[in-house]
C-alpha cells in the first residue's frame, strides 16, 4: 500500500502538468485543397502536427504551431494553423504531437470541388452554455441540442449566426474574463463533439460583442474583435473595421455581416453596417454570379416591429441596399438571421423587385419566450408558416440543375424532429 502511495506521489507532477488537447481540433474555412484548423491546448507552448491521407498513407504533411499566448486562460491556450496542398474529397488523420508523443488524433476532411451539385449546410444562433456558477443561470437551457447536431448526417458546414458565446457581467469589459468564458465554453463536451464533426463559420451579435443591444460606441470593441478572431477560423484577412467576410461554396455565395462594430444609433441617420461595409456588400453582390446570394446578419432584416432590433430600423442603409439590388437587377438575394430566440420565415414584397425572404433561426440552447405568440408579433403579417418557439436549428439544402436550383430550409428541434420545411425556387427570387 505504501509503495503504491509513493508511486502515485512520484507521478503526480506529470499528471498535473500533462500536455493535452482539451478542445478540437476543428476545421474552419475549408475548400477542396485547403483548410484552417483550430484547437485548444493545455500546458502547450508549441505543438507539431502530422497529417496523413487515410486512403494511401503516402500523402503526408508535417508542421508546427505556437500557442496564441495573449489569449490563454491559465495554462490553456488556443492554436491555429492553415493547411494547403490537400487532395480533393480526402480524409486525413491529424495527429497533434508534443515532445514526441501523440496527444490528439482525429480526422479532418476536404470537400468536393463543387460546381452545380446537391449539398447542404447547417445554421443556428443563440447558444448559451453555462460555465462554473453560471450553470445555475438559466438552468432550463438544454445542451442536448449539440448531441443532435453531432449526429446530424446532413450539412458540410455550420453557420453560427451570432450570440455564439454569452459574455456576462464583468466579462464584457475584461479581456481576461472574456477569454476565460471562451475557453470554458469550448471545453463543453457536447459542443466539442459537434465542433469536430463539421467545419465552421461565425459572425457575432450583441452577446459575443458586448452589452445587450450594444453598438459601435462600446469602448471595448477592439478587445471583443481580437478575441472573436482568435477563437474562430473564418476565411480572408480580418477587416480593420469589423468581422464581416464572404465565401463561395459550389454555386452559392454567403456574405456574413457584422451588425455591431460600426453600428451607431446616435446619428440622425443612424447606421448598422457603416459606409465601408455597405459598399463592400454592394460590390460583392454586383460581382457575384452565384445562384443564391445569402446575406447573414445577427439581427433580423425584414421584421418591422419597433420593439426589437431589425435592419428595417436603419432606413437609409436598408433603402440603399434594397435600391442597389433593384437597380442592378441582382438575382437570388435572400437573408438568414438569428437573435430573436424564435424561428420564423418572413417575406416582404418590395416595389419593382422580387420578394425578399428572411429565414430567422434561433435559439440553439438559449432561453425561449413561449408567450410570444400571445402578443402582436404572434401574428406578423409578413410571416410564412409558423412561429417556432422550441430550441431549434436548420438544415439548408441546395438541389436541382443549373439555372433551376432550389433552396430548402428544414427547421428541426433539439431531438432532430422536423418542425417546418420551406422550399424557395431560384426563379422566385430572380428577375
Amino acid at each position: 500500500m505504501l509503495n503504491t502511495f509513493l508511486f502515485f506521489l512520484s507521478i503526480l507532477p506529470c499528471l498535473i502538468h500533462a500536455q493535452s488537447v482539451v478542445s478540437g481540433p476543428f476545421q474552419g474555412h475549408t475548400t477542396a485543397h485547403t483548410t484552417k484548423v483550430w484547437f485548444l491546448g493545455k500546458e502547450l507552448g508549441n505543438a507539431s502536427y502530422k497529417l496523413t491521407n487515410i486512403a494511401d498513407s503516402v500523402d503526408v504533411q508535417m508542421g508546427s504551431a505556437s500557442s496564441i499566448s495573449d489569449f490563454c486562460f491559465k495554462n490553456t491556450c488556443p492554436f491555429k494553423f492553415d493547411l494547403s496542398g490537400l487532395k480533393e474529397m480526402a480524409t486525413y488523420r491529424l495527429e497533434i504531437v508534443s515532445n514526441g508523443n501523440v496527444i490528439s488524433s482525429g480526422k479532418i476532411k476536404t470537400v468536393k470541388n463543387y460546381d452545380v451539385d446537391d449539398f447542404s449546410f447547417l445554421i443556428g444562433s443563440c447558444a448559451f452554455i453555462g460555465t462554473g456558477k453560471d450553470k445555475l443561470h438559466k438552468i432550463w437551457n438544454s445542451t442536448r441540442m449539440f448531441n443532435t447536431l453531432a449526429d446530424e448526417q446532413s450539412g458540410d458546414f455550420m453557420l453560427w449566426m451570432g450570440d455564439n458565446v454569452y459574455l456576462m457581467g464583468n466579462e464584457i469589459r475584461s479581456r481576461s474574463k472574456t477569454v476565460k468564458r471562451y475557453v470554458k465554453v469550448r471545453q463543453h463536451n457536447k459542443l466539442n463533439s459537434f465542433m469536430k464533426k463539421k467545419f465552421h463559420y461565425a459572425v457575432w451579435d450583441d452577446h459575443d460583442f458586448g452589452p445587450n443591444n450594444s453598438d459601435g460606441n462600446f469602448t471595448e470593441k477592439e478587445k471583443s474583435k481580437k478575441t472573436f478572431e482568435t477563437f474562430w477560423q473564418n476565411p480572408n484577412e480580418p477587416h480593420s473595421n469589423g468581422i464581416y467576410f464572404s465565401f463561395k461554396y459550389a454555386d452559392i455565395e454567403i456574405f456574413m455581416l457584422d451588425d455591431r462594430y460600426n453600428r451607431d444609433d446616435s446619428k440622425v441617420n443612424k447606421e448598422m453596417l457603416g459606409r465601408q461595409q455597405l459598399d463592400w456588400l454592394k460590390i460583392g453582390l454586383t460581382e457575384s454570379t452565384a445562384s443564391f446570394k445569402i446575406i447573414v446578419s445577427g439581427n433580423q432584416v425584414l421584421n418591422q416591429y419597433d420593439s426589437h432590433e431589425s435592419f428595417m430600423q436603419y432606413e437609409n442603409e436598408k433603402d440603399e441596399l434594397f435600391g442597389h439590388i433593384k437597380e442592378s437587377q441582382i438575382n437570388g438575394v435572400l437573408f438568414f438571421s438569428g437573435d430573436r430566440h424564435h424561428s420564423e420565415i418572413l417575406r416582404k414584397q418590395e416595389a419593382g423587385i422580387y420578394p425578399f425572404y428572411d429565414f430567422t433561426c434561433s435559439a440553439l440552447t438559449s432561453w425561449r419566450y413561449p408567450w410570444r405568440k400571445l402578443f402582436k408579433e404572434g401574428k406578423n403579417d409578413l410571416r410564412v408558416g409558423e412561429l417556432l418557439l422550441r430550441h431549434n436549428y436548420a438544415v439548408v439544402s441546395i438541389t436541382g440543375v443549373e439555372n433551376n436550383r432550389e433552396l430548402t430550409v428544414t427547421f428541426k428541434d433539439k431531438f432532430g424532429k422536423v418542425l417546418q420545411i420551406h422550399t424557395l425556387r431560384q426563379q422566385e427570387i430572380s428577375y
